[in-house]
């Protein structure tokens, strides 16, 4: 144990603010691994010719024929699609034009929950398939859940004047509500312009997971030491689900995966778990909060969890599509939304600046909660493809409440700090000697009623100043007090390693070991006491001695020994020594 004692050079270890500084430097260092990544996309990116094909589609569906439309017809908006339902598309190929000269072309298709053939019918009506995605092998009904994202169809060379044929089939209900998206770009680009039609929002998503793992995984390990840490690793876990969701909505995760079933998993997975360390946080940072809403919030996490793995059973056991429980999830989402705002609001003024923080970040959830569920319900549902809420408006939402309760983290821990030095310094005040810097005697006898506690053997030694009234007698208080003082540094010097030096009053001083040295030790660290009390009496005025006796005694001197006791032992033998070692002199 380090020593309790109390001067101008005592180093403590409150004011290292190691969670702030691993906080700072592992945000720091994903950001700077996100700006390479961003340096690199965009050596690669440019211009490049795109052919949006929304229009000169004929259509097939229900019986009925519809000739040179455009996917924004009304016509082809709410469509309600059944399970098995069909569509098909059919479009001449024109699109192979000068500017697409010298190079293949690549198709980008986009489907929902539906399964996707695409083929081209050659000048002698030949029906050549070119890729399938989810039907079963006669190609008569889709497989059970199939996700969402884009297929890449690399066309064959000298198709122009082709058509193009896709079919698309719903594998639930509902699945599709319009025609997907369909376009063409060079082959040579196709994911450089994939890349650059998600713009921003595919780096903010990358940093929010990379900075989220990093967090979560440090922290974690760092939390087996320090339990502050479990603040950060919700942290980081909020940051990595939610940015795993973004990515996965705005389909960027087809950069690293272009498995679209296990991507869309992932992408309900990651939703339906990104609210558990956000209600968790709250429930750690959020103080003086009633006993109802600590319930709710619990009961929230359970339930949000309970969603999360009744998903992985469903989709597991063939009951039902991992997305069956977004209606509930979004019912939850709601509720959340409303009780923390509320309780946000209603504490407002009594909370600390660090909470108010992190409740502005709550704020921004809850909007971009009820944003996203109006988003889904009134545009994604209907036109499927992600927009500028899925690329941008969402992942800079995501990004700005991190980056809010982060600086929450960080006000936090830094009131925490100045909450503690300031209830140190308090603490001084009261257990310091004002004369010596020394701790006094109600600090000594706290040391003594723990000394013992861990079973260990340990040590007092008391002192007692000789000639301390004759000092104060002939030069004045002044050279007493100076003469207690210096008395003070040999003990600091020599006893460094005691858990405790105090002066006990007067001119009686006591230091105390929990873990006791052995007795070589003890004589040596006398010893050099007396060199040193030696020293210090040659540069002090004429006629002042520097002398004390002491009187040792180690716990196991006594079988009933307690702290109290062995100080009155170590008393009795320094006054023996006191006693026997008067040496006659006088100022």
């Amino acid at each position: 144990m380090g020593a309790f004692y109390m001067n101008n050079k005592t180093i403590t270890t409150e004011n290292k603010w190691y969670e702030i500084i691993w906080a700072v430097v592992l945000f720091t260092f994903s950001i700077a691994l996100v700006i390479s990544l961003f340096a690199f996309f965009s050596s690669k990116s440019g211009e490049f010719p795109v052919d949006d094909l929304s229009d000169g589609w004929d259509i097939s569906f229900q019986g009925k024929q519809y000739h040179d439309v455009s996917r924004y017809d009304k016509r082809f908006s709410d469509l309600n699609f059944k399970r098995n339902d069909v569509i098909t598309m059919e479009r001449r190929i024109d699109f192979s034009s000068s500017a697409l000269d010298d190079d293949r072309v690549t198709i980008r298709v986009y489907s929902r929950l539906s399964s996707i053939r695409v083929s081209i019918v050659g000048l002698d009506g030949r029906d050549r398939l070119l890729y399938f995605y989810g039907y079963d092998k006669g190609y008569s009904k889709t497989g059970s859940f199939l996700g969402s994202g884009y297929h890449f169809i690399q066309l064959p060379q000298n198709c122009y004047g082709m058509t193009l044929k896709i079919i698309e089939m719903a594998s639930q209900d509902d699945a599709i509500q319009s025609l997907p998206e369909v376009l063409a770009t060079p082959s040579s680009h196709a994911m450089e312009q994939f890349a650059r039609d998600r713009g921003p929002g595919t780096f903010i998503t990358v940093f929010l997971v990379m900075a989220g793992a990093i967090l979560t995984i440090v922290s974690l390990s760092m939390a087996i030491v320090d339990r502050g840490f479990l603040d950060l690793c919700l942290l980081g876990l909020f940051s990595m689900f939610g940015g795993l969701w973004s990515m996965c909505a705005l389909k960027a995760i087809e950069f690293f995966s272009q498995d679209i079933k296990m991507d869309s998993m992932i992408e309900y997975l990651s939703l339906y778990i990104f609210a558990v360390p956000l209600l968790a946080l709250a429930l750690r940072f959020l103080k003086k909060i009633s006993y109802a809403v600590k319930v709710f919030i619990f009961a929230s996490m359970i339930a949000n969890a309970a969603v999360l793995v009744a998903a992985i059973i469903s989709q597991k056991t063939g009951l039902a599509n991992i997305d069956f429980l977004l209606p509930i999830f979004h019912v939850l989402l709601s509720l959340d939304a409303v009780v923390m705002v509320t309780v946000s609001i209603l504490r407002w003024k009594k909370a600390s600046l660090s909470e108010k923080i992190f409740e502005m970040g709550i704020y921004g959830v809850a909007i971009l909660g009820v944003v996203y569920i109006l988003y889904y319900y009134l545009i994604k549902r209907h036109d499927y493809a992600p927009g500028i809420f899925d690329n941008m408006i969402m992942p800079l939402a995501l990004l700005s409440m991190t980056i809010f309760f982060l600086i929450a983290y960080i006000v936090g821990i830094y009131m925490k700090r100045i909450d503690k030095t300031q209830r140190k310094r308090l603490q001084n005040l009261a257990y310091k000697d004002n004369l010596t810097g020394l701790l006094n005697r109600t600090k000594g006898e706290q040391i003594l009623s723990q000394l013992g506690a861990n079973g260990q053997r340990y040590l007092v030694i008391n002192f007692d100043l000789n000639f301390l009234k004759r000092t104060n007698d002939r030069f004045g208080h002044a050279a007493g007090d100076q003469y207690l003082k210096s008395f003070a540094g040999i003990l600091t010097e020599v006893f460094s390693d005691a858990t405790g030096i105090c002066r006990m009053g007067g001119d009686e001083f006591m230091v105390a070991y929990q873990k006791a040295p052995d007795e070589k030790t003890v004589q040596e660290k006398l010893s050099q006491m007396k060199k040193l009390e030696s020293k210090e009496e040659g540069s002090s005025p004429d006629g002042v001695i520097i002398d004390a006796a002491y009187g040792y005694a180690y716990s196991d001197e006594n079988e009933k020994a307690t702290g109290e006791l062995i100080y009155s032992i170590a008393d009795r033998k320094m006054y023996e020594m006191k006693f026997e070692s008067k040496k006659g002199r006088s100022l």
